[in-house]
């Protein structure tokens, strides 16, 4: 017996040795063998723990209905979690579609289709103020739109947080939203 187990395990071990002879597993059943009941009785040091019934015949085997768990074999890619939580898919299409109407209403303008931002504002039945807030996303740096695509920007980035106060130096918006730290960890190997 090992020093560390219970107590109630030690006994379990002892009632379990002196009464089992082996255990078979099978397929769909368990079969107990026991050690029939006059050797069981001559093992165990008092005899008057025991049922001493004669008119019970000693039992050999029982077998109890089992089967097995079934171990199926999970497929896909295993990967280790990342420290930082991924970017949810509509987060991730949200700020994509952002960017492209940004950069189309940027378009509009420069080759003069469009004067205004109150024109832009008008065709797409949204506030001007709208309009303005999210222009900016047409000047994102291509890291940072690179990080989106892949899923490996900062997971609470939404379109209004990077609309708003958005520097112009491309360097100056992955420090903002935190870009930089993802490029050193996959610049050593730990990709997200």
């Amino acid at each position: 017996m090992c020093d560390g187990e219970p107590a109630t395990a030690t006994a379990d071990r002892d009632l379990i040795e002196r009464h089992v002879t082996r255990v078979i597993v099978k397929p769909q059943a368990l079969e107990v063998c026991l050690i029939p009941a006059s050797e069981a009785s001559a093992q165990t040091e008092n005899p008057g723990l025991l049922d001493s019934d004669p008119h019970l015949p000693p039992t050999s085997t029982i077998t109890l209905p089992w089967t097995a768990p079934s171990f199926a074999a999970v497929k896909g890619i295993v990967h280790a979690p990342c420290a930082k939580p991924a970017m949810r898919p509509e987060s991730r299409d949200a700020l994509l579609t952002a960017i492209a109407k940004a950069r189309g209403w940027i378009d509009d303008i420069r080759l003069g289709r469009i004067a205004s931002f109150a024109e832009i504002a008008a065709r797409q039945a949204q506030g001007e103020r709208h309009i303005r807030l999210l222009a900016p996303l047409a000047f994102l740096s291509p890291r940072i739109i690179a990080a989106i695509v892949d899923g490996t920007a900062p997971a609470d980035l939404t379109v209004t947080g990077l609309a708003k106060a958005l520097p112009y130096s491309w360097a100056e918006q992955e420090r903002t939203i935190g870009l930089s730290w993802i490029e050193q960890e996959q610049s050593i190997g730990l990709s997200l």
